[in-house]
């Protein structure tokens, strides 16, 4: 509260619109996302999740992403009906759980002209850019992710085939 009224004397924008995650990789959507951007979308209307992924922006790669619940999603998170078939008849999936707001990031003039001097100090790397192994971590962390979501597939698999 403090920290909002110091806002407010500087005359910064202080309207709390959202929140943030940071995930590993992409690995983002989860029940605890769903319930809370669904809590914060029905008390503030314009609320957003910003999820940043550590692991991409660790290798140089600024990785922001925006996100709000479809209108199907939130109609279903109010039915709390999480079965296929309200799944089907709301036309809902994890690619219409969400819809991605796109985000723009914006550098004042000042920092402008100084990106550009550097630009213009720094020697250009010609021909080494195939020694630029940034992605092969993320690849390999992708390789795990799947792995592991593939093993947890199995594990219910074969507790689904135990229960019949």
């Amino acid at each position: 509260l403090t920290v909002m009224r110091r806002l407010r004397r500087v005359n910064v924008d202080h309207l709390h619109v959202g929140w943030y995650q940071s995930s590993d990789v992409g690995n983002s959507l989860s029940l605890a996302l769903l319930e809370s951007q669904y809590h914060y979308q029905t008390s503030i209307e314009e609320s957003v999740v910003v999820v940043y992924d550590t692991q991409k922006s660790a290798r140089g790669f600024l990785c922001l992403k925006a996100y709000r619940l479809t209108p199907q999603a939130i109609q279903m998170y109010k039915d709390g009906d999480f079965t296929p078939e309200a799944f089907r008849t709301l036309k809902v999936g994890y690619e219409s759980l969400f819809a991605e707001i796109p985000i723009v990031i914006k550098n004042s003039p000042l920092t402008n002209i100084m990106m550009s001097e550097l630009n213009e100090l720094l020697p250009e790397d010609k021909g080494h850019n195939f020694l630029d192994l940034g992605t092969a971590s993320v690849l390999e962390n992708h390789m795990r992710s799947l792995i592991e979501r593939v093993d947890e597939l199995y594990q219910e698999a074969v507790r689904y085939n135990k229960y019949q």
